[in-house]
């Protein structure tokens, strides 16, 4: 986040402003950067482009004035391969007469080159973004044998032990978190061979979960942490102080990139075992009757080990279970968890199941299906791309590749909803020109109301900036939508159910019938979350142990409530 001050909006609106540059030449020491020199007063020519899609976040361009042996490209010198450049830009308040100077970021000097003529003894040469040191650009390759971080490692702490090899010690790394807020560790181990660098290590992690990214800030901090998505993200710049610098802009809808239904293949679970006769059994367990799942198979009840896995076919009466057993009597049951903990207690007849053994608890996870699948759909019917709108369906398939490495029903779910999210909403961007902003950054919103709309959030992914005999700014941003309604209660979709019978299993199906909320009823009572408005049916066990169904029409937030007594 940007903090401003007064004098940092006063300086936008000075019709004339003078400029100043220098340039201060860094080492790093023990994790800490320290200044070995500054020049200033003899730069030509500087360009810095920020993108924040790019892997390599800030590159820049400069060209200045070279006065002395300071800039031959050799040991000891200001361009050499240890050395970094951080470049500051000057304006003069006219209010105070004080300069002020804000940094534009620390980068990595490459492509030293040298011009000379009669009038001329000039040096160009590029910034790279911090981030190149972990590549292969500079010293990132790891050593000659594979590297492994295995599976259940935390996330964050991977991350750290990742960037200290590279001799950074300066960080601000977040929990990896998914959108229940439980932390995701490493879903499955992460190999890098040989030839292979700190950054496919680092690029692995964060994409464990895709609404994370990983940058070096203009102070050379590195940042693990989500990409702005929530409804209350602040706003840094109003459309009143980018009224001040604007010069034109242009607006751009792809239609090419909507999609409003979303599908996400991922790994295909081969099994360790296989379950041929799966039952749904009543026993006496601590003095109640309770339905186990029972699962016998040829390894026994004692015989797995961490992370083998089972497949069976979820048997008749399967909609309705407290616990699974690997014995056929139905003795030792235990419980049966998702990937984030949440207990398991129905699942779809006829249909086939992977599960996963652990040693904690709970011991057995369900990964999903043979094939990790999961699809996502806009049902919200105030969106433009409301499936069952005008629009109808437009789908979009996402496998192989980096999907290959989603491993449950879960994570891809999470995918499914994510890239939905990107594909409904992120479709309109503004290209803005304007004079030089010195502290703006990427990934941060701002206010504008373009030509002939209403006033919008946008959420900046890259610009460019030019500091010669001209001076220039082009913005590229998007329009702003939340993904996450966390601080606003009012904007959650809530269904209170009751039953008849204790103990009730509860469906909630999309009319695509894709399930979107299940539980068990407890004291006759369950109340799930719904993921949008839209329209939906909800399946239950009757009395005489048969499905029935309601249909329910959830056309804004709130709470709705259905007896099914």
């Amino acid at each position: 986040m940007i903090t401003l001050s007064q004098a940092d909006l006063q300086i936008l609106k000075q019709k004339n402003t003078a400029l100043y540059l220098k340039i201060q030449i860094l080492s790093l020491e023990s994790g800490q950067y320290k200044v070995d020199d500054e020049i200033s007063g003899s730069l030509m020519d500087l360009s810095i482009d920020v993108d924040a899609d790019s892997d390599l976040r800030r590159s820049c361009n400069l060209t200045l004035i070279a006065v002395d042996d300071k800039f031959n490209a050799e040991p000891g010198s200001n361009v050499w391969l240890d050395k970094y450049i951080k470049i500051l830009v000057g304006y003069n308040n006219i209010l105070t007469g004080e300069i002020q100077w804000y940094n534009q970021g620390i980068f990595m000097v490459n492509a030293p080159s040298w011009t000379y003529d009669a009038t001329t003894n000039s040096l160009s040469l590029q910034g790279l973004d911090l981030m190149a040191k972990m590549t292969g650009l500079r010293n990132g390759y790891l050593p000659g044998v594979p590297t492994l971080i295995p599976e259940g490692s935390n996330v964050r702490d991977a991350i750290i032990a990742t960037i200290k090899l590279a001799g950074f010690e300066q960080y601000v790394v977040e929990e990896c978190k998914n959108v229940d807020g439980v932390i995701q560790e490493v879903p499955y181990d992460i190999q890098i061979d040989r030839g292979g660098t700190l950054y496919n290590l680092l690029e692995e992690l964060r994409d464990i979960l895709p609404n994370y990214q990983a940058y070096f800030d203009i102070d050379g901090i590195f940042h693990y942490e989500p990409i702005p998505a929530d409804e209350d993200e602040p706003i840094t710049m109003t459309d009143s102080i980018l009224q001040d610098v604007l010069i034109s802009e242009d607006i751009n809808t792809d239609f090419e990139s909507v999609k409003n239904v979303i599908e996400v293949y991922g790994r295909t679970n081969e099994v360790d075992y296989y379950c041929e006769t799966p039952e749904i059994k009543s026993i006496r367990y601590e003095g109640a009757n309770v339905n186990v799942l029972t699962l016998p198979n040829s390894a026994g009840p004692e015989a797995y080990d961490y992370n083998e896995t089972l497949g069976f076919i979820a048997p008749s009466g399967s909609g309705n279970f407290e616990f699974v057993s690997m014995n056929a009597d139905g003795t030792q049951p235990k419980s049966l968890a998702d990937p984030n903990g949440t207990i398991i207690r129905s699942l779809s007849e006829g249909e086939y199941y992977v599960i996963q053994f652990r040693y904690e608890e709970p011991p057995y996870i369900l990964l999903g299906h043979d094939q990790v699948y999961a699809i996502a759909k806009d049902l919200n019917v105030n969106s433009p791309f409301y499936v069952y709108g005008s629009i109808g369906e437009i789908r979009k398939v996402c496998y192989g590749g980096e999907y290959d490495n989603i491993i449950n029903d879960d994570l891809a779910l999470q995918r499914a909803n994510i890239e939905l999210y990107w594909a409904t909403r992120l479709n309109d961007s503004i290209t803005l020109s304007t004079l030089p902003i010195p502290w703006l950054d990427v990934n941060i919103l701002f206010a504008h109301t373009a030509r002939g709309q209403e006033e919008k959030k946008y959420i900046i992914k890259s610009f460019s900036v030019t500091y010669s005999d001209s001076v220039s700014m082009n913005i590229n941003a998007i329009t702003f939508y939340p993904y996450y309604t966390t601080s606003n209660s009012n904007q959650y979709i809530y269904l209170d159910i009751t039953t008849m019978y204790e103990k009730t299993p509860i469906q909630v199906l999309d009319t695509g019938e894709v399930l979107v909320a299940s539980g068990t009823t407890e004291n006759y009572k369950l109340n799930l979350q719904l993921p949008n408005a839209g329209n939906y049916y909800v399946r239950y066990l009757n009395q005489s142990g048969l499905w029935a169904y309601r249909q329910i029409v959830v056309d804004k937030p709130g709470t709705y409530t259905l007896d099914l007594s």
